[in-house]
């Protein structure tokens, strides 16, 4: 019998991953996809606390920005002359000639923050004259809460940062303004029976008027013309007439920048009506120059105010501390931050959230004249 071989066949191999190779794929697939989504949160996280810190960076300049642009212009009163005289007999807006039945003796020898209001039992006018002798107050917030009553500055007013500093200023707004036409034409606010100056620069012997006169009267459309008649040096077209301002700023205990600001509004009696300037404030602190000599150059250096030495501020620095609005559980702040040459460090259970200091030097050219 013959022998038949018998031939083998080799089957293909099998192809695709086996076990082993899926599951080192899958580990480093995981790998490489967890590690894209860590580089994602933390850009993510990252470009987050970026935008915030740009935030209350913003809000610091902006805040900023604001006071330095009020403080720059406190003592502006237009036309007139300054320092104001409010019952110079010549030139003031209390001159009899001008208040005719008006109450004007025993008035507080400085006047009440929320001056306009008629809370001392003055006519809102003579308390707004006598607030032109004094256009810049300021002090700590603790003595705002204190001389603030809800009567004068509007009730519900938010309760300030004891610590913190405050300032008041009254002064002319630097639009001139007069009957509707002029008012859209200047792109200045309305009457809205406001009180308004105007400073006479016609000199006219005839008229009794020696040119500088002020008035001050609460006018409407229909009653400027009569009441704020003055002219300029031409004695033929009128003079202008500016919107008499009053605000006082200050850091709220919920830490805002607030602004109250005085607002005539039909025929009621003028309120205060309270603004949010900016959020997250904590500290607002001022350093102003005094000039006690009249020489142009200040000799003293004061953080709060008193009313006689008011008129002869003649610059201001400005510190502002600016907190992000949200917290940061892997941050905390233990700075101790020098403000007008004291030590500031962050409140108890405040200090997981980011902040910046800011500060700025500003001019005061118009409370204390002409000194340089």
């Amino acid at each position: 019998m013959s022998e038949r071989l018998v031939g083998t066949r080799n089957s293909p191999q099998a192809s695709g991953f086996g076990l082993i190779e899926l599951m080192i794929a899958l580990a480093l697939g995981s790998l490489l996809v967890l590690t894209v989504a860590t580089l994602f949160s933390d850009s993510s996280r990252a470009l987050t606390e970026i935008n915030r810190s740009g935030r209350h960076l913003e809000t610091g300049l902006y805040a900023m920005d604001r006071i330095a642009a009020e403080l720059s212009l406190v003592g502006y009163w237009g036309e007139a002359d300054t320092p104001i005289d409010a019952d110079d007999q010549v030139y003031g807006v209390l001159r009899s000639s001008e208040t005719g039945d008006l109450e004007v003796l025993g008035y507080p020898a400085v006047p009440p923050l929320c001056v306009g209001s008629g809370v001392t039992g003055f006519d809102p006018r003579v308390e707004l004259g006598f607030a032109m002798e004094f256009p810049l107050l300021s002090d700590l917030g603790s003595q705002l809460n204190a001389t603030m009553s809800a009567s004068a500055c509007g009730a519900g007013a938010t309760t300030a940062s004891a610590a913190s500093a405050f300032f008041a200023i009254r002064r002319a707004s630097t639009c001139a303004t007069g009957e509707a036409g002029v008012a859209a034409t200047n792109r200045c606010r309305a009457l809205e029976n406001g009180f308004h100056l105007q400073t006479n620069g016609c000199r006219d012997p005839n008229d009794n008027l020696e040119g500088g006169e002020v008035k001050l009267h609460r006018v409407s459309d229909a009653s400027v013309a009569s009441l704020l008649p003055y002219t300029r040096y031409d004695c033929q077209t009128n003079a202008p007439i500016y919107r008499f301002i009053s605000r006082i700023y200050y850091v709220s205990q919920s830490d805002e920048l607030i602004r109250l600001r005085l607002d005539y509004v039909g025929a009621g009696a003028g309120t205060y009506v309270e603004e949010l300037v900016a959020e997250g404030v904590e500290h607002l602190v001022f350093e102003w120059f005094i000039d006690s000599t009249g020489n142009g150059q200040y000799d003293r250096v004061e953080t709060t105010l008193t009313p006689q030495d008011a008129g002869n501020v003649v610059g201001a620095k400005i510190w502002l501390v600016v907190r992000s609005l949200k917290p940061r559980s892997d941050f905390e702040d233990v700075s101790t931050y020098t403000i007008a040459g004291q030590p500031w460090t962050a409140p108890d259970g405040m200090r997981n959230y980011p902040r910046a200091l800011h500060s700025r030097m500003v001019a005061l050219p118009n409370i204390a004249g002409r000194r340089k």
